[in-house]
């Protein structure tokens, strides 16, 4: 998030301003203040529930967010007839979180519906999406005769020469036989943000429900890891369930596809003192990033080395966030001395606060080119590092005509 402001419609006033974080991979960010600082509106803003007045928000197109709420049993609501079991066996059916999608069926953009203004065309001669021109000349007038629309998405891809992501696109009032693959910024570009990142949101999901199988068996082997036993998992009814139990499945729930970031407002609330415990010893050994709102102190401070701290400016109302400690990053990226941003294994990037000074990117252009000729003599690298080779290589260059 960047300077991101947002008020309620009932509201005169901002409840946040100037909101500007990151949380990745590496982050272990405790969010505090007191209550009405801003808190939970700042988590509603980060994770799409709520949509920033101004300022930019951007998260990775592979990105598997949980987010179990403050009043973590509005997730159940709908399902009290339901067993554990039987309630993630729903959610999880057909490699997509309905719950997630459910979430993310945002509503058009101003912006979006601003560009859907500008209609697009296929040059007859060069086979490429262009905008049509809007005078009213003859020309103009063939251009919009042929404009099309987006009607779904219904693949991704990447390029295998630019490794950007492509979509298939099928237009409305044609036959799937005049489906397209178009680049992710032109879709973006003609206002249809909406139905790429549904694409992309199912795309990660998939990818996070690989490594388990959606069997009941699985299932209560997962929820018993959770501290559920099998009785309670597949023979009660969740409406029978403690509030304690019904935590550890909203939490189990929310871990079924492999988060690469975590979001807890207030998990503390329903838990008993073994139960926290285990949550602290399962939230140290999670590999992803973890963002926790809480007022048990004892608990964010033996898991988090970062705070986002909401406070009220006392002659605006609007609540304001500023930052202390230190994002953890583990040996290999504390050790690595090249590059001034490092890629986990799932793409997201870590910056490290580090300026490369002239000599310094002469230095790493020469280690990625001998990298890439020798690559050309004997095959190092697989095609994915060599293409990432590649970029930095481009990322040094421009870095180092901008010193001179």
């Amino acid at each position: 998030m960047q300077d991101v402001n947002f008020k309620y419609p009932s509201h005169e006033k901002n409840t946040v301003e100037n909101i500007s974080l990151t949380a990745c991979m590496a982050s272990r960010v405790a969010v505090v203040g007191a209550n009405g600082a801003g808190k939970s509106t700042a988590i509603k803003l980060l994770i799409g529930e709520l949509k920033a007045g101004s300022g930019t928000l951007w998260r990775h197109q592979n990105m598997r967010l949980a987010y179990v709420a403050q009043h973590a049993f509005h997730h159940l609501e709908k399902h009290l007839d339901k067993t554990p079991v039987e309630y993630i066996l729903w959610r999880f059916a057909g490699a997509d979180d309905r719950e997630s999608l459910e979430n993310a069926n945002r509503e058009t953009t101003d912006d979006d519906v601003q560009k859907r203004l500008q209609p697009w065309y296929f040059c007859l001669k060069s086979l490429e999406l262009k905008k049509c021109d809007m005078t009213d000349t003859k020309e103009g007038k063939a251009e919009r005769a042929l404009a099309v629309i987006p009607e779904a998405v219904l693949n991704r891809q990447k390029h295998t020469k630019t490794k950007k992501y492509i979509y298939e696109v099928k237009w409305q009032h044609k036959s799937v036989e005049s489906n397209s693959w178009i680049e992710r910024e032109v879709l973006l570009a003609m206002g249809y943000s909406k139905i790429v990142m549904k694409k992309d949101e199912q795309e990660a999901a998939a990818a996070g429900l690989l490594s388990k199988p959606l069997t009941q068996p699985g299932v209560e082997k997962a929820l018993k890891d959770f501290g559920l036993d099998a009785e309670a998992a597949s023979h009660s009814p969740i409406g029978s369930l403690s509030h304690g139990q019904k935590v550890k499945v909203v939490i189990c729930a929310c871990c079924w596809q492999n988060p690469h970031l975590i979001i807890l407002d207030e998990p503390t609330n329903y838990l008993d003192r073994d139960g926290l415990g285990a949550l602290v010893r399962g939230l140290e050994a999670f590999q992803g990033g973890v963002v926790i709102i809480s007022h048990n102190t004892e608990f964010t401070d033996s898991v988090c080395t970062q705070k986002w701290i909401m406070h009220k400016d006392p002659v605006s109302g609007a609540g304001h966030l500023r930052e202390e400690g230190d994002m953890l990053e583990d040996e290999a990226v504390a050790n690595e001395k090249g590059p001034d941003e490092i890629f986990d294994e799932s793409g997201n990037k870590i910056a490290v606060k580090k300026k490369l000074d002239t000599k310094e990117v002469k230095k790493q252009i020469k280690i990625a080119e001998k990298k890439l000729k020798d690559n050309e003599k004997v095959e190092t690298l697989s095609e994915d590092e060599r293409w990432e080779v590649i970029d930095r290589l481009e990322e040094l260059k421009q870095m180092l005509e901008a010193q001179k």
